[in-house]
């Protein structure tokens, strides 16, 4: 009978590698105004047109976790097809700038993220 070596597989299963299968990225977002401070998304929690609301309507991701906290972190999962983290920073600054130019005034940033942790 013939032997025959495994050469796809396993390969793909690394530890301590964000790996998806279908496309899917992960971003933090922080939220800040245009002085560089965080924004608080907690002050309108649950409010109709609210900022997270604003955001999530924006960004429209499959999953997202806010943190309940005043600084303006908020981690999404998105297709990753349609977005990068460049696109993602400029359509949050468009929402949370105040100037004329917020692509270039605002300072919220987003991050591609090379882990998650579920708790």
């Amino acid at each position: 009978m013939a032997a025959f070596t495994r050469v796809n597989g396993a390969s793909a299963a690394v530890v301590g590698v964000l790996t998806t299968t279908a496309q899917l990225k992960a971003y933090l977002i922080t939220v800040k105004d245009d002085s560089n401070t965080a924004i608080n998304l907690t002050s309108d929690d649950g409010v109709v047109e609210g900022k997270l609301e604003q955001l999530l309507r924006e960004i429209s991701p499959l999953m997202y976790f806010a943190t309940d906290s005043s600084a303006g972190t908020v981690t999404v999962v998105v297709d990753g097809h349609a977005n990068d983290a460049t696109s993602i920073r400029n359509r949050v600054r468009q929402i949370f700038g105040a100037t004329s130019d917020p692509i270039t005034d605002n300072d919220s940033t987003a991050t591609l993220a090379t882990s998650l942790v579920a708790s």
